[in-house]
């Protein structure tokens, strides 16, 4: 991983799991359509690994709905959607109705093109084609894309072709991504994003920069809940891992490690912040050793472990207001646990990476284009194509 670190920390119908070997197989074919993010070590999301920073829910069904003859048609970006070529890529939603998802399609060369599909309310619009991948992500109740430029270099040229496209209640809103130097503290209105830098973008303005937070060279899946507070997990490159907050948009941050000898990890906060699931990483070097699910219903101050499972095959960890979550692990014997909830469930055969927006869980469909949504915390789950 180089400046922009892979992160593949990588929701019930009744389908009898595939042979190991054989999803082993798709999860291969899967991750070479998912084709890296090009240049500077920028990996695409496996299933939903979108990297989302996270804001508070708001409305959870949202009503408003911008004038359609606001919202152009972009027809290479509709071509390339619809092309029978074309593979989803990722996933986001704001809401349970408003969404967004990124489409690649392959080009001589082995490169690839993105574009990008939003949703709000039933209104629909895209994000023009670009050669960097789009990443889709919650604002608040909105989902977004951006394409982001291949490097945080002010220099970069590809910061010409970089973009953020959003669909408002003012209709669709394009703006061109601004470099400005890298800062300790962030906005009240700036969004995270961490690609093993720290970065925030704002909404408003379209400026991205880096986050330099004390002791941390890389940073992965900041969330804001409900009470202002943004969490992440950071680490130095050599050296072990932590749980990171700050309260203050940077000017103070606090920690606490995550576990012995863990470089990193996989962590999940609820909306309102007390509800944290944590996926330690493995040791260095070390693969098969099962590492601990761990829950926490009091902001971190005390954990119990609820499972242990192989980390190559434990993965996307999300967490509920009431003191539950969900764990997705794919190993011969396939499971979505639920810690603090009891018995994990069967999970469907094509069920990918998980991410929750409050109580609802959605997914990527593992080597597959539909998406998949659950609204009964794992138990059943339903699906559709986000074109």
């Amino acid at each position: 991983m180089s400046e922009l670190k892979e992160l593949s920390w990588d929701a019930q119908e009744s389908v009898q799991p595939l042979p190991f070997e054989d999803l082993e197989r798709r999860g291969l074919r899967r991750r070479h359509r998912r084709q890296a993010l090009t240049g500077a070590g920028v990996v695409a999301a496996v299933a939903v690994a979108v990297l989302a920073a996270v804001l508070p829910l708001g409305n959870v069904t949202g009503t408003e709905k911008p004038p359609a003859a606001s919202i152009p048609v972009d027809q290479a970006a509709e071509k390339l959607v619809h092309d029978k070529k074309s593979g989803g890529a990722g996933i986001a939603f704001g809401t349970p109705t408003r969404w967004a998802s990124v489409w690649s399609s392959p080009q001589p060369g082995y490169t690839w093109n993105y574009a990008a599909v939003l949703s709000r309310d039933g209104v629909r619009t895209t994000a023009p084609v670009r050669k960097n991948q789009y990443v889709v992500l919650r604002a608040g109740d909105e989902a977004l894309a951006v394409s982001m430029p291949t490097s945080m270099k002010g220099t970069d040229p590809t910061w010409a072709q970089s973009v953020m496209v959003r669909l408002t209640d003012q209709g669709r809103i394009e703006k061109k991504l601004r470099w400005a130097p890298p800062t300790s503290e962030f906005g009240a209105g700036d969004v995270l994003l961490a690609y093993g830098t720290l970065r925030a973008l704002n909404l408003e303005t379209g400026v991205l920069r880096e986050v330099k937070v004390p002791g941390i060279d890389n940073a992965y899946e900041p969330y804001l809940d409900t009470t202002g507070r943004w969490w992440l997990v950071g680490a130095k490159n050599s050296g072990l891992g932590n749980i990171y907050w700050t309260d203050d948009h940077g000017k103070t941050w606090e920690h606490s490690l995550i576990g012995e000898g863990s470089t990193g990890g996989r962590l999940a906060v609820s909306p309102n912040g007390k509800t944290m699931v944590l996926i330690p990483s493995g040791k260095p070097g070390v693969r098969r050793d099962p590492v601990p699910v761990r829950l926490s219903t009091d902001r971190g101050e005390h954990w119990t472990t609820v499972a242990s499972r192989n980390p190559p095959y434990l993965s996307s960890p999300v967490a509920f207001d009431n003191g539950t979550g969900l764990a997705l692990y794919q190993g011969k014997k396939r499971e979505l646990l639920r810690p603090g909830a009891g018995t994990p469930f069967t999970p469907p055969v094509d069920l990918g990476g998980l991410t929750a927006v409050g109580d609802f869980v959605y997914s990527m469909q593992y080597n597959g284009d539909q998406a998949m949504t659950s609204t009964d915390h794992g138990k059943t789950w339903k699906y559709f194509t986000p074109r």
